[in-house]
């Protein structure tokens, strides 16, 4: 075999080994975390390692504008809380109403039970 094949064949399969293990750390590097704080299951960008707990519902309250909108696939803590509305149970959901009044029925940040 001569240089040049070696290195078809070699140089291909080295960067498809580098690029695999620069996946592997990139995750591994991921940083945030769902950990349990009392009866709340809370976010926490600052910490690594895998979950403690579930919340019953993820998301957060996010300034938009004027408004103040339920993102349910971010993380992190409240930037707002809307004037109206709650949230309420439906069946084992904890969902929030923009419509409704009064106490919340439900907390989404409760850890999910296992």
């Amino acid at each position: 075999m001569t240089r040049r094949s070696i290195a078809r064949i070699a140089v291909p399969g080295l960067v498809l080994v580098f690029a695999m293990v620069a996946g592997v750390e990139g995750g591994s590097q991921a940083k945030g975390r769902y950990k349990k704080q009392g009866a709340n299951c809370v976010w926490d960008a600052n910490d690594s390692g895998p979950n403690q707990c579930t919340p019953l519902r993820k998301g957060r309250f996010k300034k938009s504008g004027d408004s103040c909108v339920w993102r349910v696939n971010e993380n992190g803590d409240d930037e707002c809380r809307p004037a109206t509305g709650r949230f309420k149970k439906q069946g084992t959901a904890c969902v929030w109403s923009r419509t409704d009044s009064g106490p919340d029925q439900c907390n989404p940040r409760q850890a999910r039970a296992r």
